[in-house]
């Protein structure tokens, strides 16, 4: 794929309409006549983001300013297809008729500020691999899939919890029914009238208990009714709007989606009056649960009085025995959905462990695929560049994700941040809080165990699906052999950086290259020696557009098209558009500072190898 034609309305570059071809094409031109403005309206037109959040900034503004109230139209060949994107100021994306590769493009501050920034120098290397794209959606989609998880654990967890709670006296309530049991036994003995009555209050004590366990259920049932209706109702508030096609001049491309769209909404709004119905009849059934369990209660007041009337003290014993067995039901209720809670809890946690070592295994091998491009451009740029991937080498993201939690819990939260972000892992954190396992956090960290409690359960406090997901992204090292040491990038001149960078950037084989005025800040030299050697090893096929100052480049690089451009201050224009050989091009770069040397050069270099 290549760009064929780019054609500009209104703006500086009004009218501009020229053509490009595969290899290296240059424009050249004095500066002001829109040479770095051709540059950011194509990479703006196709939607190609910078290198570092400043630079899309920056290039986004440039373009949209000298575009104006126009439009951008470019072409590109794919094979035999023609692809046509287009994209106004207002537009927040292009507008395209197929889906299509985007280009590298780099401006010349791009290639003098990029090594310095951590992402930059990782979105540099990951312009290499085919499949980032597809990765980073594969992750995104397990990512879901864990914060979705994470959350389920997290409320069950706290029910759980409250279960525990409700159920804890279990064997105290046990051994109370039991000291009453004996005083019931004794009763009876005294007394076979107050005997068969006890086996009676003893069946109704029975058929009460079961009475509120029902109800019990059936209440969970309703809050868990009113708890999804209440979501629904909240979707339906915050529904897509299917709006008429206002034009009558053309057909309304959306015509056969618009009625599945309403049927969809219509389903989801009906499901609201379903579950009204389905809440209605438990309220009946709770009804009718009510009225024989008050029933129930009343046959066993009346049992009550006629044993207390025939025996003192044996009715209030009965009236305990009752109430007791009737807490004992309902809480073995609640100890048999703590245990299928506890099943299910576990069944989540194992489901989301597996999430995330898909997570880390998807990471992994893209951490792989980076090595293989490092160890690539080490053998191509070697032994002067070298190029080193740390797996997981940026904390800062991680340290953001621990400090907006533990923010506002009272705690020196930013040295905590730093000891936790260098020394646990998010997934280390994440099973530390939910375990409460303080006691690995303090022995890590070096922490009191009591802080490392607070600051787990300050975890708890919050949902923990960001940790759980939390990457620390892979760091990349750029260094350059200075004498006999090497530099990080960081340590070098502007000029020295632009060295490292556009050799690597001209290692790109598959991808159009765009690249703003490469030669500023180096030497002749270099650009003979490295960026046209480079340039050369490109395949004829792969497009280049440069733009540039330099007449070594287009003639040492044997461009197949040449563009001119100029300006009458006003407005930029093409001035010309050739092939190297032809005269209006020589006569336009021998203009050039350093054109009649440079092709002096080409000259010498095609007599040492034709003879």
């Amino acid at each position: 794929m290549y760009i064929k034609r780019v054609q500009i309305e209104e703006g500086f570059l009004d009218g501009l309409d020229t053509y490009f071809e595969p290899g290296l094409n240059v424009v050249i031109g004095a500066r002001g006549t829109g040479k770095t403005s051709l540059i950011e309206l194509i990479r703006y037109a196709l939607g190609v983001s910078g290198f570092t959040t400043e630079s899309t900034k920056k290039a986004t503004e440039h373009a949209t300013s000298v575009l104006g109230s126009g439009q951008i139209t470019v072409t590109l060949q794919d094979g035999n297809t023609q692809i046509i994107v287009s994209r106004t100021a207002t537009d927040k994306s292009p507008r395209t008729t197929a889906p299509f590769l985007p280009p590298l493009v780099f401006s010349q501050t791009e290639i003098e500020t990029v090594g310095l920034h951590a992402s930059g120098r990782l979105r540099l290397i990951d312009s290499f691999l085919k499949k980032i794209e597809s990765s980073k959606q594969a992750e995104n989609e397990q990512i879901a899939k864990i914060k979705k998880l994470t959350v389920d654990v997290e409320t069950t967890s706290r029910e759980i919890i409250q279960l525990q709670e409700q159920t804890k006296h279990l064997p105290q309530l046990a051994q109370m029914l039991k000291e009453v049991s004996v005083k019931e036994r004794e009763f009876a003995k005294s007394s076979a009238s107050v005997a068969l009555k006890q086996q009676a209050l003893g069946r109704l004590a029975s058929q009460t208990a079961s009475s509120a366990v029902a109800q019990a259920s059936i209440e969970r049932f309703q809050n868990s009714i009113r708890a999804w209706s209440t979501q629904i109702q909240q979707l339906q508030q915050s529904s897509p709007t299917t709006e008429t096609w206002q034009n009558p001049n053309s057909d309304d491309p959306l015509s056969g989606l618009r009625p599945k769209l309403t049927a969809i909404i219509d389903k989801i709004v009906g499901t609201q009056s379903e579950f009204y119905q389905l809440y209605t009849e438990a309220a009946k059934v709770l009804e009718g649960v009510i009225e024989k369990r008050v029933a129930f209660d009343e046959q066993a007041r009346q049992l009550r009085r006629e044993i207390e009337t025939i025996k003192e003290g044996a009715g209030a014993v009965a009236r305990q025995s009752s109430s007791l067995k009737e807490q004992q039901a309902q809480l073995n209720s609640l100890r048999d959905l703590l245990s299928d809670k506890s099943i299910h809890f576990a069944q989540l946690r194992e489901l989301r462990n597996n999430h995330l070592d898909i997570l880390e295994t998807l990471r992994e091998e893209k951490f792989q695929d980076r090595q293989n491009v490092s160890q690539i451009l080490n053998k191509e740029l070697g032994p002067r560049i070298r190029v080193e991937v740390q797996r997981a080498g940026q904390i800062d993201g991680y340290f953001q994700v621990i400090l907006a939690a533990l923010r506002g819990s009272g705690l020196r939260y930013n040295d905590i941040a730093l000891q936790l972000s260098e020394s646990v892992s998010p997934r280390e954190l994440l099973e530390a809080a939910e375990n409460n396992d303080y006691a690995s956090i303090a022995d890590i960290t070096n922490m009191t165990k009591d802080r490392a409690a607070r600051v787990l359960a300050q975890f708890r406090e919050r949902s923990m699906g960001d940790l759980a997901t939390c990457l620390i992204e892979d760091n990349v090292v750029m260094k350059l052999l200075d004498g006999q040491d090497f530099k990080d990038i960081s340590e070098l001149s502007t000029g020295q950086r632009c060295t490292v960078i556009l050799p690597i950037l001209l290692n790109h084989r598959g991808k159009v290259l765009i690249v703003d005025q490469p030669e500023d800040h180096i030497d002749n030299a270099f650009i003979a020696e490295t960026v046209i050697k480079a340039v050369g090893n490109r395949s004829k096929d792969t497009q280049m557009i440069f733009s540039t100052h330099n007449a070594n480049i287009p003639v040492l690089g044997n461009a197949e098209i040449v563009t001119q451009m100029g300006s009458d201050g006003k407005r930029g224009f093409v001035v010309l558009r050739d092939n190297l050989q032809a005269q209006p091009v020589v006569g336009a770069i021998t203009g050039m500072e350093g054109g009649k040397e440079a092709f002096d050069r080409r000259a010498a270099f095609y007599s040492r190898h034709t003879s």
